[in-house]
């Protein structure tokens, strides 16, 4: 059905129909081989060569239809073939028994077409051939003996034809109206997944609007950005902000869930960000992060819970100052000592509803500190054999890759080390990553 909503009505359902001819044709053409064979041997048993020729052609068209059975030219001209096939079928096994008398073929062989859901004026062909043939022989019969009442087999042989299409024509109609409200259905529900995808691809390309089309060029910091989302519209969110020369912020956040509405969320507290950062002088960490847990609660119907890590770095003083809204911890790799301190304020989420005042938090950095700013999805990460990538390997690849490499070389060895470990697991959670490295002299 899949494919079939791509096509017109017109042809899903005659494609539909064909391909349930074509499963009845191929479960019977086995029976009708052995039967023909049968026939043909027979045949030239009784030295019959003309019923022979018939059964032997008959052979080969059967063999000739499983060759053609999966290839494009059968499925081309399948109603040609297969009513060519009927005909010859039926018309060969109604000269199998050498009589001209009513036999319980004449009922039988009729109803062969009821296999197949074909309507009235393409089962009167095979039809027509198979009265024309068994009328014929009771008229040659009685112009020879004189004996058969051929005009009441005949007459018989008419009444089986005209039930056997109408019944066959019932059946196909009941069958085409079945499938026709089906496909509409599913067609409906085609364009409506059509439509979702597209809003989704439009969605997708607002959020990935939103985050940096590049890394910041900053003479006192490397820095590199990396965020893979798990599904159309993600729900993690990365930025940077120039709040003076001699200030940079750094902001990470992850709503939970991911999905359309995450996107929208998102979108309201980056232009909140850029708000906020636009007073003079801007506010603290701590109370940018109260005013969007203000914006979050007021403006969602339902809660949501974002968790925000705010890093606001001042080269003047050599200082970081952190504040963060439930977020995982800042890593810090000191380049002094070669280890990584982790960076934690307890907090609660922005959207939550409960009260209580932001804290903040300031350390001191050197030349070639690193700092790694990070979404849960990254720790979260589970491999095919349900192992978790965990905090701890994450700082053991921080320490053991940051000496003397750059932002970006850092983030991709990092990248490199969450897909590979990830394997064939499935991304269940978004993925982000910022590193930053103070580089001044």
């Amino acid at each position: 059905m899949d494919e079939l909503v791509l096509l017109d009505e017109d042809k899903a359902t005659r494609s539909f129909l064909d391909s349930l001819n074509c499963r009845a044709l191929f479960r019977l053409l086995w029976f009708f081989g052995f039967v023909t064979a049968i026939s043909a041997a027979a045949a030239l048993a009784q030295q019959q060569y003309w019923q022979l020729a018939l059964a032997a052609t008959v052979l080969v068209v059967i063999r000739a239809l499983y060759a053609l059975r999966y290839r494009p030219t059968l499925s081309l001209h399948f109603r040609p073939a297969l009513l060519g096939y009927l005909t010859l079928q039926l018309v060969q096994l109604r000269m199998l028994p050498a009589t001209a008398e009513m036999t319980p073929l004449d009922l039988l062989l009729p109803l062969v077409l009821l296999f197949f859901r074909l309507p009235w004026y393409l089962s009167a062909v095979p039809l027509t051939a198979l009265w024309a043939v068994s009328s014929g022989n009771h008229l040659i019969a009685f112009a020879i003996a004189e004996e058969e009442p051929w005009l009441w087999v005949v007459a018989g042989q008419s009444l089986i034809a005209l039930v056997v299409a109408a019944l066959g024509n019932r059946l196909f109609d009941a069958r085409r109206r079945a499938f026709v409200a089906d496909w509409r259905r599913e067609s409906r529900r085609h364009r409506e997944r059509s439509r979702m995808r597209e809003e989704l691809g439009d969605a997708r390309k607002i959020q990935l609007s939103m985050l940096p089309r590049s890394d910041p060029k900053i003479p006192w910091l490397d820095v590199a950005g990396i965020s893979i989302p798990a599904s159309e519209v993600g729900g993690d969110y990365y930025d940077y902000f120039t709040v003076s020369e001699s200030r940079q912020a750094v902001v990470v956040a992850d709503v939970a869930g991911h999905g359309v509405a995450s996107g929208l969320l998102l979108s309201g507290i980056r232009s909140c960000l850029h708000l906020l950062l636009q007073d003079s002088p801007p506010p603290e960490p701590a109370e940018i992060l109260s005013r969007l847990d203000r914006m979050v609660r007021e403006t969602t119907t339902r809660h949501f819970f974002v968790t925000l890590l705010y890093a606001l770095f001042d080269v003047e003083r050599g200082t970081v100052t952190l504040a963060s809204a439930g977020h995982p911890p800042l890593l810090h790799f000191r380049a002094a000592e070669q280890d990584v301190d982790e960076l934690a304020l307890p907090s609660l989420p922005l959207g939550t509803g409960l009260t209580g005042s932001r804290q903040q938090r300031t350390t001191t950095f050197t030349p070639e500190d690193i700092f790694l700013l990070y979404s849960d999805g990254i720790a979260e990460t589970v491999d095919n054999r349900l192992r978790v990538y965990g905090y701890e390997r994450l700082i053991h690849r921080l320490q053991a890759t940051a000496h003397d490499r750059s932002a970006v070389e850092i983030r991709n060895t990092l990248l490199e080390d969450i897909v590979s470990f990830k394997g064939d697991g499935e991304q269940t959670d978004d993925i982000t990553l910022v590193v930053v490295k103070a580089q001044w002299t």
